[in-house]
């Protein structure tokens, strides 16, 4: 046993404590124990201008990583999926365009609005062939979820000149 001549104090060892007064072992949390700061609190507001850029910076960041994250979303799409299956199949497409019809870039940007659930389809992004460049467009709306899209322009443009896409009789147009 220890002296009994420190009658009210503790000594700890890990998260244990041995009581001086009854000599016996004590388990306490260390959420029981007392919270000890060894060194001054650095003050949030001494940098304020640095905090501010920080936060600027962070804040276009998150913007711009949004807008990438919703892009990527619209190019998964299964609207995109079939005018890209239509597009490829097209003899008007194929005739301009040629073969191997793709996204311009294999990081595509689609331009517009495309919102399914409210019926509302308005966006254009740009697509390659092997004979060149072009320009698709698709404008399109439905009333209600039981009804289909109406489409009300489907067009590839190349070269400053628009082609329908919708009087193509070698697909049916039905999203």
């Amino acid at each position: 046993m220890l002296s009994r001549s420190i009658n009210s104090k503790r000594l700890a060892f890990g998260s244990r404590f041995i009581s001086q007064t009854s000599g016996l072992l004590q388990t306490v949390s260390p959420l029981e124990r007392p919270v000890t700061v060894d060194r001054e609190l650095p003050d949030p507001f001494a940098k304020k201008r640095q905090n501010r850029r920080y936060f600027w910076a962070y804040a276009i960041g998150v913007t711009i990583l949004c807008g990438i994250i919703f892009n990527y979303e619209k190019t998964r799409s299964p609207i995109i999926n079939s005018t890209m299956y239509f597009l490829r199949r097209s003899a008007v497409a194929k005739d301009q365009l040629g073969d191997h019809i793709d996204f311009k870039t294999s990081w595509p940007w689609i331009w517009g609005k495309l919102n399914t659930v409210q019926g509302d389809i308005n966006i254009h992004f740009d697509v390659k062939g092997d004979k060149g460049l072009g320009e698709l467009r698709l404008k399109a709306h439905r009333e209600s979820s039981r009804h289909p899209f109406i489409i009300e322009q489907f067009v590839l443009a190349k070269d400053g000149i628009d082609h329908d896409l919708t009087n193509d009789p070698t697909i049916d147009f039905e999203i």
